[in-house]
């Protein structure tokens, strides 16, 4: 991710930090209280920063590389505020050495990661225009994606891969093929992707071990699926993607209560609507559901900041607050116009009651060919509600199809509607 020793780039010379971006840097340069290596990382690129008051030459590389470990630490930890960190580091580098690329990409990164995607779209833009690199294209594909463009999405991956095959351009285009419906090729691309993945970059080599898990499980492959969320496991404890790919795959095996246990990890170590709806479900298919009702209290009270589209899904499931859903749903969808959050709108609105704005959202939804249970099963439904009874059932055996990707209360509303149990995943570990 670093570029500026890799690339020669030149070292503008330093400004003296104003006001405001003197107290930024007194900030990044608080040390970390931990003892992660990616603490470590930090304090080693702080002390290189640190030393330039002593008489050296500021470095804008060493600020480039401290934004960088704050992003590391922000996706090992799943914490917002890193990549807050990162981005008042983007500042300071503005203030000391003037507009960068180094500082573009840093800030473009961190725009992506707090859903920000039309600011990430800009930045990317403006970065491929200036320079064109791979890191360039995989940010501006990243921001389109989200923003539900996938044929500039892919557009985008295909200059990345072009410019620099790897882990990164081969995840992206897994991701991409999932969205178009190819799971085949997904499951190709990030078996790809993990073979490219180093074991010095364990949080990266998780994340695409986390990623195939849950292709592996749409696919019935359970027992492959806990297979190699067990590795990311190892790779990367305590990574919350990976203990929430091995709770989903031990739920698809009807083991809810080994499920509870790496899900309630999860949640503790990630406390977002998605890992909150999972446990809740886990606890009650345990027959825990006092304790499921704990966690979506705790779902209800923080979704609406942490995820407002899982909130949305959330309240439109369970039939509670559907205005709020659709108010939530839309505002979401002003900035993140992808598949899923098209389906969060649709779902959101046949909750309410507005069944042609729901069936037109869902066509909406249902373009982009994505092979998901949770779209079909609503697709069904609102399908049903309609009066469009072939539809519904088209739609309903898709969602059977990949039944155990849903959570449990989603997978037992499936059946009801289908008057029979969903195939059996395959429990092969190899």
């Amino acid at each position: 991710m670093l570029l500026l020793a890799s690339l020669g780039a030149s070292q503008p010379l330093p400004a003296a930090p104003s006001e405001g971006a003197a107290l930024d840097e007194k900030i990044i340069l608080v040390q970390p209280a931990g003892n992660d290596r990616e603490d470590a990382e930090i304090g080693r690129w702080q002390a290189r920063i640190s030393a330039a008051d002593a008489g050296k030459r500021p470095s804008v590389g060493n600020y480039e590389r401290l934004g960088w470990a704050y992003v590391a630490k922000a996706r090992r930890t799943l914490d917002a505020g890193y990549y807050k960190l990162a981005e008042k580091t983007a500042d300071v580098m503005d203030a000391r050495f003037g507009a960068t690329n180094e500082a573009l990409l840093l800030r473009g990164h961190v725009y992506h990661n707090l859903h920000r995607f039309k600011e990430a779209e800009e930045v990317a833009k403006q970065l491929v225009h200036n320079r064109g690199i791979a890191f360039d294209y995989a940010l501006l594909s990243d921001a389109l994606m989200e923003q539900g463009r996938l044929e500039e999405s892919v557009a985008a991956c295909q200059k990345m891969m072009a410019l620099r095959p790897g882990v990164d351009a081969y995840s992206r285009a897994a991701n991409l093929r999932w969205l178009t419906g190819d799971l085949t090729g997904a499951v190709e691309a990030m078996e790809a992707a993990v073979r490219a993945g180093s074991p010095l970059d364990a949080t990266t080599t998780a994340w695409t071990l986390s990623r195939l898990s849950a292709y592996y499980l749409q696919d019935g492959r359970a027992g492959d699926a806990l297979r190699v969320a067990g590795s990311a496991n190892s790779l990367a404890p305590d990574y919350p993607p990976a203990l929430l790919a091995e709770g989903r795959a031990f739920l698809a095996l009807q083991k809810p209560g080994l499920a509870v246990g790496v899900l309630a990890k999860a949640e503790e170590l990630n406390p977002l609507p998605e890992y909150q709806w999972w446990l809740a479900d886990a606890l009650a298919a345990a027959g825990r559901r006092d304790d499921a009702a704990v966690v979506e209290k705790r779902l209800l009270a923080g979704g609406a900041l942490s995820d407002p589209r899982t909130l949305a899904l959330y309240l439109a499931t369970r039939r509670e607050d559907a205005p709020a859903a659709v108010r939530i749903a839309s505002a979401e969808l002003s900035n993140r116009g992808d598949v899923f959050t098209k389906d969060a709108l649709a779902w959101a609105l046949q909750a309410n009651g507005d069944l042609q704005a729901a069936s037109a959202a869902m066509r909406e939804a249902l373009a982009s060919s994505t092979k998901d249970a949770r779209l079909f099963l609503h697709a069904g439904v609102i399908a049903s509600r309609c009066g469009d009874s072939d539809a519904a059932k088209h739609y309903f055996a898709e969602a059977n199809k990949y039944a155990w990707t849903l959570t449990p209360s989603e997978h037992a509303l499936l059946e009801t509607l289908i008057g029979t149990t969903a195939p059996a995943v395959e429990a092969r570990t190899s």
